[in-house]
């Protein structure tokens, strides 16, 4: 009867470098998780490993194979087990919709070093815990992204480079590719004169001798992203305009020729999704559900000022809101729903509490750890001893220092991991309340992008505006049980034996 109700569970190992493939990370990670099912009680169905792919995105080759796994009922998994949640998703989308693909298959998520479980303080480690993910992927990417600008700024082009150019060296700009270059401006110059469609130009050009890069004759669609490409004419349209540094194929002036309303004006200021001036566009309205904009409207002295307002004018709540007027009236939502002292005392004591007690065994297992290095020592004493004396030549002396060495790495290696997990999440908690005791501020001082991130973070979905203040029924998890323990609703209570000590 025990093995019938025996629980199951399914384990996800990934890597996303060469540097971790060739260590023990893998290997550490599988073993770990096995420990973990064996102490749970749960029988391990199959493993999955992943190898060097990035967990930025959902769509990997064994991760997606495992939720396949999860969501045929025939192999009854209830858990899916990983080392770390940034081993799941590095982003908090993908986080929450496959979580929700995991419930609706009746499985729930573990890691094997961080406390999650149903449980409401649970679910909301969890939620700081991809929050963490997310932001430590954002910023990696914010700084490929800063050094990638600063080489733009200098006019060099950081990207493949587009049919009809080459790079000399690694790492030199772009240059027009002598063979295929005249051929590129012929087709500027062909459909300058408004005779060509994109399908006529490709074969006008295939007939010439163009290629694409893998040679085979272009198609229309590969035409019209060169005639729409200012490269071609030496300017870089990403993040900004920026004058390229490297010899154009075509004149600005043929470039311009060959865009559409070229004849209205060749400088035409693209339209942007997203205005900076804006950034609570995209809220809704509370009463009729459709979404808030913004614009400017111009004085009678020319001056330029912004409002918010609905799209749809004919609901009773519509209005034109000043930008400071509107953004401040979010600023005071912010405020509202930043936890308290008490509250943040009390959540960090709980997660803590329970923390250390998951790394307790962890500690145990480093202290046998350090004796079994303490003997390999030991060890490699003895060779270099029976070296000295002759026992060993200089060939069986070399083979057997290195594969104690290695041996001793590898024992390092293991506390190094669980160090790194043993003291971090105090840390990390600071580093996350930095952020949340001072959510107005943040999203005050905060760029663009970086607020429409961090409204993201606050908010599980579309903020409302009821035509007085603001408010949302889905809060991330932190503002979510803040907001019980404010209202004496709140399942945040230390576990039995916890006694949270407040300072004076």
């Amino acid at each position: 009867m025990e093995n019938q109700e025996q629980k199951t569970a399914i384990i996800y190992c990934r890597v996303s470098s060469k540097d971790q493939l060739e260590g023990t990370s893998l290997e550490t990670q599988e073993r770990l998780a096995k420990e973990y099912a064996g102490k749970q009680g749960l029988k391990v169905l199959r493993v999955f490993v992943e190898r060097g792919e990035s967990a930025k995105t959902a769509n990997r080759t064994e991760f997606n194979k495992a939720l396949a796994f999860c969501a045929d009922k025939k192999n009854k998994v209830s858990f899916f087990i990983v080392y770390k949640i940034d081993r799941f998703a590095r982003n908090m989308d993908d986080h929450v919709s496959v979580r929700a693909f995991l419930k609706r298959s009746g499985v729930e998520l573990r890691s094997v070093t961080e406390p999650i479980d149903e449980t409401p303080i649970g679910r909301a480690m969890e939620g700081v815990l991809s929050v963490f993910a997310e932001f430590d992927n954002n910023v990696r990417t914010e700084r490929t992204k800063g050094g990638m600008l600063e080489r733009v700024k200098q006019g060099i082009w950081v990207w493949p480079e587009p049919l009809g150019y080459y790079r000399p060296h690694k790492g030199a700009n772009i240059t027009p590719e002598p063979s295929v270059a005249p051929l590129i401006r012929l087709g500027f110059e062909e459909y300058a004169k408004g005779t060509y469609t994109y399908k006529n130009l490709a074969e006008f050009l295939a007939d010439r001798g163009l290629k694409t890069r893998s040679g085979k004759r272009p198609y229309n669609q590969l035409i019209e992203k060169i005639v729409k490409n200012p490269v071609y004419c030496g300017s870089i349209n990403i993040w900004g305009e920026h004058e390229g540094k490297f010899e154009p194929i075509v004149s600005k002036e043929l470039f311009y020729k060959c865009q559409e309303g070229y004849k209205k004006s060749a400088h035409i200021a693209p339209r942007y999704a997203n205005n900076p001036l804006f950034p609570l566009r995209g809220s809704v309205c509370a009463l009729c559900h459709s979404s808030i904009t913004g614009s400017s409207s111009t004085g009678r002295h020319g001056q330029k000022y912004p409002y918010y307002h609905h799209v749809h004018t004919r609901c009773d709540k519509a209005q034109y809101i000043p930008k400071e007027t509107f953004e401040q009236l979010f600023v005071e939502y912010l405020n509202e729903i930043t936890p308290s002292g008490k509250y943040e005392k009390l959540f960090k004591a709980v997660v803590l509490d329970i923390w250390q007690g998951n790394y307790k065994k962890l500690d145990e297992q480093n202290a046998r750890v350090r004796e079994e290095i303490t003997k390999l020592e030991a060890e490699r004493q003895k060779v270099f001893d029976f070296h000295r004396f002759g026992k060993y030549n200089d060939d069986e002396f070399l083979e057997q220092k290195n594969k104690i060495n290695q041996a001793i790495n590898q024992k390092h290696l293991l506390i190094q991991e669980s160090r790194v997990e043993e003291f971090d999440m105090e840390a990390a908690l600071d580093y996350c309340f930095g952020y949340v005791r001072t959510t107005a501020k943040t999203w005050s001082e905060a760029d663009y992008q970086t607020r429409l991130r961090f409204q993201k973070l606050v908010c599980k979905e579309k903020i409302n505006f009821d035509g007085q203040k603001f408010g949302t029924a889905k809060l991330s998890q932190v503002y979510k049980i803040n907001q019980e323990y404010a209202g004496k609703k709140s399942k945040v209570v230390a576990l039995r034996g916890i006694e949270p000590r407040f300072g004076g």
